[in-house]
């Protein structure tokens, strides 16, 4: 090639790549899962055209999606599974970098949205209560006695005591859920940035993951509805895809399925690397705080309703391991 003609083929090569950058394919590539998904009947268009201004306007995000663009994919997938739009204007949901991928990050209001929207309950409001309040808590079913300086900063109200939701149910009834400091604060060790590196959301915005903590505890008691697969996929990816915590490993056993519990694998064991990373971290988690509560039937159960073939055995596998050198060293 003569060249004049291969600086001209390197120029447009570069010019396609900035106006298509892998970013923008992986959310052009997410279409057709994204669709299956979309029982909410959100707008494709849309949605895209709001993940590509959030990698645009984030030089971090689109750099991260770049590199790893089948995160974003699944992302933008997820924003389908839940129901929930990326529009900044409502604060529901955001496509956010984490730990070399993109996840979507669900909001204490996406979370209420999700549950108003498949009639859980009519609504919901969580608030935060400080040493400076006059506070006292009247039942489940009763709302709270609370009075605090609204206009006062967090600093002036005094430290930080706990939080708590209320919910009303399509019945008219009142569900409140309260959680201490100390409670909120072991559900921030959970999450992935702040244990390692004292970062992310807990740093940033704690408030507002104070709040969100104690939606997902209240959401357990909740009504039920057929379609509560939108919320439980929500929790699911805020305490799994983003490394906010495990479900139910730890303070009780998770919801029953209704199937027989396998409790060994059915085949040969795989190996470490013949497993997703993700099945790895996930299972790792889940033994270790298995054997520090001693939780292992919830660890079975756990993993039972997580995984089937391989990815099962891999986690029997793991379990049955570490309790038997749990017992051993007791």
């Amino acid at each position: 090639m003569h060249p004049k003609a291969k600086a001209q083929a390197a120029a447009g090569n570069q010019a396609s790549a900035e106006e298509h950058p892998p970013y923008a394919v992986a959310i052009a590539q997410a279409k057709d899962r994204f669709q299956q998904l979309n029982g909410a009947g959100l707008d494709y268009s849309a949605e895209a055209l709001f993940a590509l201004q959030s990698c645009q306007n984030n030089d971090y995000l689109a750099r991260v999606a770049n590199e790893n663009s089948m995160s974003l994919k699944m992302a933008v997938a997820n924003v389908a599974a839940i129901g929930l739009t990326l529009n900044p204007v409502f604060m529901f949901a955001f496509l956010v970098p984490r730990d070399g991928m993109v996840v979507l990050d669900i909001s204490y209001r996406g979370l209420i949205k999700i549950a108003t929207d498949i009639g859980s309950i009519k609504w919901a409001k969580a608030e935060l209560v400080y040493t400076g309040d006059e506070f006292r808590y009247l039942g489940p079913a009763k709302e709270p006695h609370h009075v605090a300086d609204v206009f006062a900063g967090a600093d002036e109200r005094g430290d930080f005591r706990g939080a708590y939701c209320i919910a009303k149910t399509a019945e008219g009834d009142v569900l409140v859920e309260a959680m201490s400091a100390a409670d909120i604060y072991k559900a921030r060790e959970k999450s992935a940035a702040y244990s390692k590196s004292k970062s992310g959301p807990w740093v940033d915005f704690p408030g507002e993951q104070a709040k969100k903590t104690v939606i997902k505890r209240a959401s357990k008691t909740w009504p039920k509805t057929d379609r509560e697969q939108r919320l439980a996929e929500a929790i699911r990816i805020l305490n799994e895809d983003n490394g906010e915590g495990l479900l139910d490993v730890v303070g009780g056993r998770p919801e029953r399925s209704g199937k027989t519990i396998i409790t060994a694998p059915a085949g040969k064991v795989p190996a470490a690397d013949e497993v997703s990373n993700r099945v790895v971290a996930t299972v790792a988690e889940v033994v270790e705080r298995a054997r520090k509560s001693g939780v292992w039937a919830a660890a079975l159960d756990y993993v039972n309703q997580k995984y089937t073939g391989s990815d099962l055995d891999y986690a029997l596998a793991e379990i049955n391991k570490a309790k038997r050198e749990a017992t051993r060293v007791a």
